[in-house]
């Protein structure tokens, strides 16, 4: 068997493809809030892009905990689907920080959808649902 440094060349190439595999799968979550550890049902997937088709916002920051716990009711598929604005880092982000200000956002988490009321504060799957019409779509 060959070697490479001491190491015998199937070796390398698991740590190698382990660690491009690790690489591949950090690039997939695409907010700038933490990827929650749990995993999304399909009613949470579903319940994302019903959140998108009525237009919502879901408004947060990194750092902040109530976002992470709303973020991990819906796991890490549904939340990759979420239209999330951050409104913790202006230098990073700064055209997110902008829609922030143009929604007055006072609190996060904060919910909005154009025509709507908005919600503040960590809201459960069942009101989301009601809110954004799912519900209603399900029992027609």
């Amino acid at each position: 068997m060959s070697r490479v440094w001491g190491i015998d060349v199937l070796t390398l190439m698991a740590v190698v493809s382990c660690g491009w595999s690790m690489k591949v799968s950090a690039q997939t979550w695409n907010q700038p809030i933490p990827e929650p550890a749990t995993e999304s049902t399909p009613e949470t997937i579903q319940l994302a892009d019903q959140l998108n088709t009525v237009g919502a916002k879901f408004f947060g920051a990194h750092w902040c905990p109530a976002c992470k716990e709303q973020m991990k009711l819906f796991g890490k598929q549904a939340g990759r689907r979420l239209n999330y604005v951050e409104c913790g880092l202006p230098e990073t982000y700064p055209d997110q920080i902008n829609q922030c200000r143009d929604a007055g956002i006072q609190s996060i988490p904060t919910w909005t959808r154009p025509g709507s009321s908005r919600l503040e504060g960590v809201q459960s799957i069942n009101t989301l649902e009601r809110w954004s019409g799912l519900k209603l779509l399900q029992q027609n």
